[in-house]
């Protein structure tokens, strides 16, 4: 599910220079590779032609690092900074993790694939103890499985549909997403072009959603919104969906160190109650990562 980073400029020193770009998607990050990685998380849920909405937005500052052992590369990924608002409240803002170096490694396979995360356990302990006291929201928010889940599913995120697949500006290919919400999700890459003293494609994606699945579950997770507007989930019904799927990556080809991406879920969903009445609803989920290097 972000998951924009930013785009720096190419600088060479002498004759300009053109750095090569591998045929294929090669997951291969040199180890002593750092950078930080920001990734901002901002859901929305708000009746149409109303006031009501309600807004959770979520930051997290990593510093992501690459280490071999054996076969197995190791992304460890130290929290730096984490910040959690609900309709403008604070639920968590810590500056810096309590302790020293509290954080998350993914163990990753040459396939690429994740198979084993370390430091998740920890990483949830210290994130309950920033928790605004007494917040029913937070207390489900970061334990361990929640904490490997936001792990791993940013790596997936950017590198599983992209991975041995063509580089040349142009270059389309469908994947199996295994999320059962889409139907069919169809990868471009738009073009190449410099990152820093590398070269980058920008790779986009284009899905056919399940209207209905797709609405049953923005309904499910904002229930609680919901009822309070005076819409009852378990008899609530779907009358008409639209949906609006978009993503887009900006990755090192030969490495799948990534610089950039943006992912926007957009769903205008019309429910009619037990009543009768339709109402309009409107969800809006919006993840931007962006890596500075050093």
């Amino acid at each position: 599910m972000g998951r924009g980073w930013l785009l720096a400029a190419a600088l060479a020193v002498g004759c300009a220079t053109t750095p090569t770009v591998a045929p294929t998607f090669t997951y291969a990050p040199p180890a002593g590779t750092r950078f930080v990685r920001t990734v901002k998380l901002v859901s929305e849920t708000s009746l149409v032609g109303s006031p009501f909405r309600q807004r959770e937005e979520q930051e997290f500052v990593w510093n992501v690092s690459f280490a071999k052992e054996g076969d197995l590369t190791v992304v460890t990924q130290q929290l730096q900074r984490v910040a959690v608002r609900i309709n403008g409240a604070d639920l968590l803002d810590g500056e810096r993790v309590p302790g020293s170096g509290v954080s998350v490694d993914l163990l990753v396979s040459p396939e690429p694939r994740v198979v084993g995360v370390r430091g998740a356990e920890r990483a949830a302990e210290a994130l309950a103890g920033l928790v605004t006291a007494g917040s029913e929201r937070g207390a489900t928010m970061f334990g361990p499985d929640q904490v490997r889940e936001i792990a791993v599913a940013r790596f997936e995120m950017v590198i599983r549909d992209v991975v041995g697949r063509p580089t040349a500006p142009g270059s389309t290919w469908g994947v199996q997403d295994p999320d059962n919400v889409i139907l069919k999700k169809v990868m471009t890459v738009d073009r190449l072009e410099p990152c820093g003293s590398a070269r980058c494609a920008r790779v986009t994606a284009q899905y056919e959603v399940n209207p209905q699945a797709a609405a049953r579950r923005a309904m499910r997770s904002a229930a609680a919104f919901l009822v309070r507007n005076g819409v009852n989930p378990a008899q609530a019904e779907v009358v008409d969906a639209n949906m609006d799927y978009r993503d887009e990556l900006l990755l090192e080809p030969s490495t799948l160190i990534d610089h950039a991406a943006t992912f926007s879920q957009i769903a205008r969903v019309t429910f009619a109650g037990s009543d009768g009445k339709t109402i309009p609803v409107e969800f809006r989920t919006a993840l931007e990562q962006s890596s500075s290097f050093p």
